[in-house]
Parts: structure tokens; sequence; C-alpha cells
């Protein structure tokens, strides 16, 4: 099995072993998100779109955890960029700015995989499960010859396969979870789940892929 599937199947069920680049837990706003927040809320387009640079990576990785496609994802992202704009008066700073951002592209990028699923579904005898996805596109891993990479690519498909299997709950909290930049509480700010639920959800993936993961080795 590779190194990317060995990682894949490890991933910490406790947010506190999130990495803190990818976005640890903070209680508060820092003063330069703050500040460029104010600004935008009183229609400065500049300040906005240096808070869009700030979190375009975040956000297209929630997008693309729901549709795989990156070409959907970023028109996804896009979507949720212009509401997070048209909605700024809104924000009352209850949560990180980050926060709110993500909620909304992830709900734009369930409304679009749904329309995505219905327009395959009536257009193709069956519909693909996760419209094109490929979780392990953003794991791949240079190999040194073409054994290697046959090798790689082959377990790849394996565990592609195998995620395909989960549920669509478990499915996309492990896939958020995976893409390494978004921390626990903001993956259940996503979902509108608990914490724990979160938790649960990807051990329970894990603990799967891993009861499955015999044929990957």
């Amino acid at each position: 099995m590779t190194v990317a599937v060995a990682n894949f199947l490890t991933l910490p069920s406790d947010e506190t072993q999130v990495p803190a680049a990818t976005g640890e837990a903070v209680c508060r706003e820092s003063p330069d998100v703050s500040l460029l927040v104010r600004q935008a809320q009183t229609g400065d387009a500049a300040a906005f779109g240096r808070l869009v640079a700030m979190h375009e990576r975040a956000v297209l990785r929630a997008a693309m955890a729901a549709l795989g496609s990156r070409a959907d994802a970023e028109d996804a992202a896009q979507d949720a960029f212009v509401m997070a704009w048209r909605r700024l008066a809104t924000f009352r700073g209850d949560a990180q700015f980050r926060t709110w951002l993500l909620t909304i592209v992830w709900r734009k990028a369930l409304d679009r995989r749904r329309r995505l699923v219905l327009w395959r579904q009536r257009s193709a005898p069956v519909a693909e499960s996760l419209v094109g996805h490929d979780p392990m596109t953003n794991l791949a891993e240079p190999a040194a010859d073409p054994e290697s990479r046959a090798i790689a690519s082959d377990a790849a498909r394996r565990v592609r396969a195998e995620i395909e299997r989960l549920t669509p709950k478990l499915r996309d909290t492990l896939l958020l979870a995976a893409s390494g930049d978004h921390s626990y509480e903001e993956i259940a700010a996503m979902l509108r789940v608990p914490l724990g639920t979160v938790k649960w959800r990807v051990a329970e993936a894990r603990r799967l892929l891993i009861a499955r993961s015999e044929g990957l080795k």
C-alpha cells in the first residue's frame, strides 16, 4: 500500500491532532481579517478581494470534497464568493469569517452535486455515485518507476472504490478531513453537526476502509 493510501486510513479522529497549518481552532478572529471584513462591509471591493485570496484554497478544497471535479468545484467556489459578497452585511462575527464562508461554499457545492446527479440520472441509465469524484486525486505521490506507478495507481483505484461505497455522510466527512485544509470544528460547522459526530464519522469511515484494506496490500 502506498504512503498516501496509508495516510488516508490513519486520519486523526481527534480534532486536537489536526496540524495547525490546516486550520487550528481559534476562538477569536485575527485583527487583520476583522479589519478586512469591516472594510469590505462598507463596500470596499479590494478588501473583499484580499479575503478571497486568503481563503480561496480552503474554499476550493471544500468544494472539491463534495464535487471531485475541479471545474465544478471552481464554479461552486465562485458562486460562494458572490453570495458571501452579497450577504456580507449579515455577517455579525458570531463565528470566524472563514467558517462562515466555508458553510456557504458547502451549501453551494451540495446544491451543485444534487443538480449534477439529477442530470445524470435523466441522461444515463445509471448515475455515477460521486459524479466523477476521485478522492485520491490530491493524494497522488510521484513514483520512481513505471512499476511503482502502476502499483500506486491500482492501490488508489481500489481505495477510491471503497470510498465510493461509504454512505454520503461518512464519505463527505472523511474527504473534508483528508483535504488537510479544515479543522474538525470547521467541518462540524459546514455539515451542521456536533463536533462529536464529525469525530465519529471519521473514525467509522476509517474503520470500514481499514476492514476492507487487505486487498490493497
